[in-house]
């Protein structure tokens, strides 16, 4: 027994994945200790979920062999939920992807890979979790919103995209696999790079990546666009200076940040001439009090619109009844679904709540009304 997990430790300590955990770690750390110099605290959301993953500094090639194991410090969703003796809790996943199909016209379904410990109920011959649904529906809104058609276009100038807050890298992983003709740039704590970074450099061994500290600050962002995916910390956004951003990106965690902080970002994003953002977000998250709203903020640089897909949230795995949906249920499931519906209609309007998630479609405003640096 003592060989077998002596041999299983050596052959993760070998492994690809291992090799760039060391090298991104270094990275990190690096950040870590500049980001010291900038008067710039988090909010008290991030410090907590910050201070939660401190461990993955020293993580072992056993922890990054399961990597995702460990990512639901980023989302909440932890694999025990998955795994087979819950397959029973399958359907209502099954349920949503085939809701989420018929709204596809793109066939933009990208599964969880089983890579680093992934994991999910297993439908249709692939992985989905409530993660997989999230990023499909997103990816279906901006379809929806007409933004992901410069995208399919092939060969041409080669696009980029900001995300800002990236998590483990899921959404960049979706994205990067249907349109791998795009500059991938994720700005983020740096705990969340670490994750990110090596999820991201395992899953696309082939992929030119460019982190920040490989150059010097001044030259970092030369040719930036050659690279498929590059790195950068929270606290470079105000010097960040890409020649052209076609699209920016926040999901789940503008909801979490100070008024400032939001502010920040999406005035650089308009600073730099970003056209459309996409932001799939509470207005404010029940417990931040350090927030307004995410979508006055937002409108205070881009004209927005609401880009409806379902009629629940990406958290609900229920799907109320409609005609397309009918053969998805039992005549039992399908009653009591329809009379949820029907319970719903006739009501008076209510106002919208600031809890609720929302597919924000942003397209920015005259330049006229944006303050560029002098």
């Amino acid at each position: 027994m003592h060989d077998i997990l002596l041999n299983g430790i050596e052959a993760a300590r070998q492994s690809a994945a291992f090799r760039n955990y060391l090298q991104v770690r270094d990275r990190v750390l690096d950040m870590l200790e500049e980001a010291q110099e900038y008067a710039d605290p988090l909010s008290d959301y991030w410090k907590e979920e910050s201070a939660s993953v401190d461990y993955m500094l020293d993580a072992s090639p056993l922890v990054i062999r399961n990597l995702r194991e460990h990512c639901y410090h980023l989302t909440g969703l932890r694999s025990y939920e998955y795994r087979g003796h819950h397959a029973h809790q399958a359907e209502p996943f099954a349920r949503k992807l085939q809701a989420l199909r018929q709204l596809d016209t793109a066939n933009l379904f990208v599964p969880e890979p089983p890579a680093l410990g992934g994991f999910g109920h297993a439908v249709e011959g692939s992985l989905i979790n409530l993660d997989t649904l999230k990023y499909y529906e997103s990816l279906i809104a901006l379809s929806k919103a007409g933004i992901l058609a410069q995208f399919r276009a092939a060969g041409g100038e080669r696009k980029t995209v900001v995300e800002i807050g990236a998590g483990w890298g899921g959404f960049a992983y979706q994205f990067k696999t249907l349109y791998p003709h795009t500059c991938y740039v994720i700005v983020d704590l740096p705990q969340s790079l670490l994750f990110s970074g090596v999820y991201l450099k395992t899953l696309f061994p082939d992929a030119s990546v460019l982190f920040y500290g490989d150059r010097p600050t001044n030259t970092l962002l030369e040719g930036y666009d050659d690279h498929d995916f590059v790195f950068l910390p929270h606290f470079f956004m105000k010097k960040m200076k890409l020649a052209r951003i076609d699209l920016g990106i926040n999901m789940v965690s503008f909801q979490e940040m100070t008024s400032d902080q939001v502010d920040a970002y999406v005035r650089r994003l308009a600073e730099l001439g970003c056209p459309n953002l996409y932001s799939h977000n509470r207005d404010r998250s029940p417990h931040n009090a350090q927030l307004s709203t995410v979508s006055s903020i937002i409108e205070r640089y881009y004209d927005t619109v609401e880009q409806k897909v379902l009629d629940v949230p990406y958290t609900d795995l229920t799907i109320l009844a409609t005609a397309p949906h009918r053969e998805m249920y039992t005549p039992i499931e399908f009653a009591k679904s329809l009379i949820r519906r029907l319970s719903r209609q006739g009501k008076p309007l209510r106002e919208r709540s600031v809890h609720e998630y929302r597919h924000l479609i942003g397209v920015l405003k005259a330049k006229r009304h944006v303050r560029l640096p002098q």
